[in-house]
């Protein structure tokens, strides 16, 4: 498939020496091409529109000394097809040189007519291929920039559903007599798998729950809005009917009321949870937990203990059980819940050597949820591998 226009024209000779000049013509019209001449202006401003013009430049009147002249050439070179016509003092290097700098070919001195069509026939291919290589390189610009578009629109959605699901967590740390519950959340993605709610009922009993769905993104995040739907419908079922009794046997029979929701569901996920119910006047603390990892940690005179954390996660098993625990909330005493993220910023690569982190990061009791914060070093990351939570309570000396 011929590429080089053989009509008037479709040759362009930059060549300001007269005598060479004409030669250079009456080589071409011998071959049957019949170009046409310019000035060196004309091709430095980019005058020609087409990027496979063949364009016959003289070596005699380009200079490619300076940084600004080779920038130049480069681009000559990638917007035509240039080929040098050489005199008579150009050595190999400066052939070498010229092919490196993005030249098509260039012509000898002394030249005949089956050298000239056999270059035209080499431009040809090189002009086909160049031909091709701009189509496809327009119509990977054409998918990157549907693909950037899609990244966009994903990235709204991603954004909008984080507001969403912020909607439904607390907005602020709730402080009720001697009590304080907070949390932190820092997705891997826009969307988090994991979610914390927390609230007081009958101002006595404080509820929370602390859960971390598998997987991450959009989905994970879709079963974390399940999961308050249904823990908020048995909170208020207890709030409208008045019903104290339940609210102090509570977490009592939750996870099995929310495994059996969503096992029926078919959601292919499941989660690990600690739900716990804090009765602020006895300042016990019930919780059950469901393959909650790290465990749970009670801070007590300025010493972190993990607290007994039994149970399968929720969404696996059809029969599953799980156990009650209770604990007394001396004094001072802090409760504080990190999901399995956390564990991605130690460095350590056993278990037991992570969890002895926690512990020893959490010795004299943080004061606060900032700073606990600034002890992992939260504040300073940006995108973690999973999604990083923490539940800070705490009862006020």
């Amino acid at each position: 498939m011929n590429q080089i226009n053989k009509s008037e024209g479709g040759v362009i000779l930059v060549i300001q020496d007269f005598e060479r000049l004409a030669h250079f013509q009456d080589r071409f019209i011998s071959v049957g091409i019949s170009p046409r001449n310019a000035i060196l202006s004309e091709l430095i401003n980019f005058r020609f529109e087409s990027n496979n013009q063949l364009i016959i430049l003289d070596s005699q009147i380009i200079s490619i000394t300076t940084k600004t002249e080779i920038n130049l050439f480069r681009k000559l070179c990638f917007n035509y097809l240039i080929v040098v016509a050489l005199g008579d003092h150009c050595d190999v290097e400066n052939i070498v040189e010229f092919f490196r700098l993005g030249v098509a070919d260039v012509i000898l001195p002394g030249f005949d007519d089956y050298f000239l069509r056999q270059m035209v026939l080499r431009i040809d291919k090189v002009a086909h291929l160049r031909a091709k290589s701009l189509q496809q390189q327009a119509q990977l610009e054409k998918t990157n920039n549907e693909l950037e578009e899609s990244l966009r629109v994903l990235k709204q959605d991603q954004i909008a559903g984080l507001e969403v699901q912020r909607s439904l967590m607390p907005e602020r740390p709730i402080s009720f007599g001697e009590y304080e519950i907070a949390h932190f959340i820092l997705p891997s993605l826009y969307l988090s798998g994991d979610f914390v709610g927390y609230s007081v009922v009958f101002d006595r009993y404080m509820l929370f729950y602390f859960a971390d769905v598998s997987g991450h993104g959009a989905s994970s995040a879709f079963v974390t809005v399940l999961l308050q739907f249904m823990i908020g419908r048995v909170i208020r079922k207890h709030e409208l009917e008045k019903d104290s009794s339940a609210l102090a046997r509570a977490p009592e029979g939750l996870i099995e009321h929310l495994n059996k929701q969503i096992m029926g569901m078919n959601l292919e996920k499941h989660m690990t949870l600690m739900a716990g119910s804090v009765d602020m006047c006895s300042h016990s603390l019930r919780y059950v937990t469901a393959a909650q990892l790290p465990r749970p940690i009670l801070i007590e005179n300025g010493k972190p203990t993990f607290l007994t954390s039994t149970g399968k996660p929720v969404g696996l098993f059809e029969s599953a059980r799980w156990e009650v625990h209770q604990v007394e909330l001396k004094k001072g005493s802090t409760l504080v819940l990190f999901s399995d993220g956390v564990f991605d910023l130690l460095s350590e690569q056993q278990i037991d050597e992570k969890e002895a982190i926690l512990l020893s990061r959490l010795a004299d009791c943080p004061k606060s949820l900032d700073d606990l914060r600034k002890r992992f070093f939260l504040e300073d990351v940006d995108s973690p591998l999973d999604d990083v939570s923490v539940l800070f309570l705490n009862r006020n000396s």
